[in-house]
């Protein structure tokens, strides 16, 4: 549900910090911008509506960390990109990111922006009508603040046939609300978060194996497994449930310590498609 912000209410919101953001944040905004050109490029010459649907997306604007400039942030670049895009969804649960993009939309009749939780809109009310039978495509950018997407708008987006679909895939938040090394001490919110995220229980028997030696008293050791192995199960979960036909190997992002901050993983059902992002992907491996 949209909740536009009248004036005076607007005026009495607190000053608004843009997000700063790391460098493998920038390089993220380069890639989809990049992928973004070239999806527009590949419709030029045809009939069927193309949007542009970022689900969490923020201010518009970001603080670059390596600089302590402004930067643009996705829902930006998106409008910047030609051929353009048909129409643009834009959602975010804070008001006033939501408010500061209507600032930066003013004027521009082809975008819609909400306010709200991103996957009961995109469940309800967008991905529905995003259908290769309704030929009509959709670019999407699911970047959540850490486990804070439903598997079901993931699934949908797949089975519409009509999406390619990037996803901020986030192992850092995984490992530290719901995967931890002792099963058991896991609390429920934490659970309940990765099976939102996941969408059922299968990822314990992913992110957990047992000990093939088992441990000093002869009973079974739980092992927890590595940030590969758990990705790597998405991305066929994304393939074999989802039904996406090629979802390439993911990129992982690191921050300063070269540790994995998440996985940027893409997801189509055209070869094109794969093979378009394999080659921006393989400059930043």
């Amino acid at each position: 549900m949209e909740m536009t912000p009248t004036p005076s209410a607007m005026n009495n919101l607190p000053e608004l910090e843009f997000d700063e953001v790391g460098i493998w944040s920038e390089l993220k905004l380069e890639i989809v911008e990049n992928y973004g050109a070239a999806y527009t490029n590949a419709f030029a010459n045809q009939s069927l509506k193309k949007y542009y649907v970022d689900a969490f997306s923020g201010a518009g604007v970001h603080i670059s960390k390596n600089t302590g400039d402004q930067i643009d942030g996705s829902p930006a670049r998106a409008l910047k990109i030609s051929p353009p895009f048909d129409g643009f969804y834009f959602i975010d649960m804070n008001e006033q990111k939501t408010a500061h993009l209507k600032s930066i939309c003013a004027g521009r009749s082809n975008v819609q922006i909400k306010t709200g939780d991103a996957s009961d809109y995109l469940i309800r009310s967008l991905l529905p009508t995003i259908q290769y039978e309704h030929y009509n495509r959709a670019l999407c950018l699911f970047d959540p603040y850490g486990l804070h997407l439903d598997w079901r708008a993931m699934d949908m987006a797949g089975k519409s046939r009509a999406v390619d679909m990037f996803l901020n895939f986030p192992v850092m938040d995984m490992n530290r609300n719901a995967i931890w090394r002792d099963p058991s001490a896991v609390p429920q919110d934490g659970i309940d978060r990765m099976n939102r995220f996941w969408g059922d229980e299968s990822w314990r028997s992913v992110a957990y194996a047992e000990h093939p030696q088992g441990n000093l008293f002869g009973g079974p050791d739980i092992v927890k497994q590595s940030n590969d192995v758990v990705v790597e199960a998405f991305r066929e979960r994304l393939k074999k449930v989802a039904g996406f036909k090629y979802v390439p190997d993911p990129l992982p992002m690191k921050n300063s310590n070269n540790a994995v901050v998440y996985y940027l993983i893409f997801a189509s059902q055209k070869p094109v498609a794969q093979k378009i992002i394999e080659g921006i992907f393989n400059k930043h491996r």
